[in-house]
C-alpha cells in the first residue's frame, strides 16, 4: 500500500485495505483531517472531530475528496498561532 496524492492538497495514506488516513497541506505543514473506511462495499469518512458520513462513495478517493470538502466548508482554516508570551518584569 502506498500513499496517494490527489494532485491538489489532499493525500491518502492507507493503513489497511479498508481504512486510510486523509491529510491536507496547510501552507508548509501537513495536517491529518480524519479517516476514510469501507463498510459493505461503500466508503464513508470520519472527521478527526468525530463527525461521520454514511457510506456515500464508491471508492476511497471519492470518500477522501468528500472529507476534504467537508473540512474546508465547516472547519476553521489555517495553522493556529501560538499565544504571545510576555515577561511580567523587565
Amino acid at each position: 500500500m502506498t500513499m496517494t496524492n490527489l494532485g491538489n492538497d489532499v493525500t491518502i495514506v492507507p493503513m489497511t485495505l479498508s481504512v486510510a488516513e486523509v491529510r491536507i497541506n496547510l501552507g508548509s505543514s501537513v495536517v491529518s483531517i480524519g479517516r476514510v473506511a469501507s463498510s459493505s462495499g461503500r466508503w464513508y469518512w470520519q472527521h478527526r472531530d468525530g463527525e461521520q458520513s454514511s457510506p456515500i462513495a464508491e471508492n476511497r478517493t471519492q470518500a477522501a475528496t468528500a472529507l476534504a470538502d467537508y473540512h474546508r466548508a465547516f472547519k476553521p482554516q489555517g495553522v493556529p498561532t501560538p499565544p504571545i508570551k510576555r515577561l511580567l518584569f523587565s
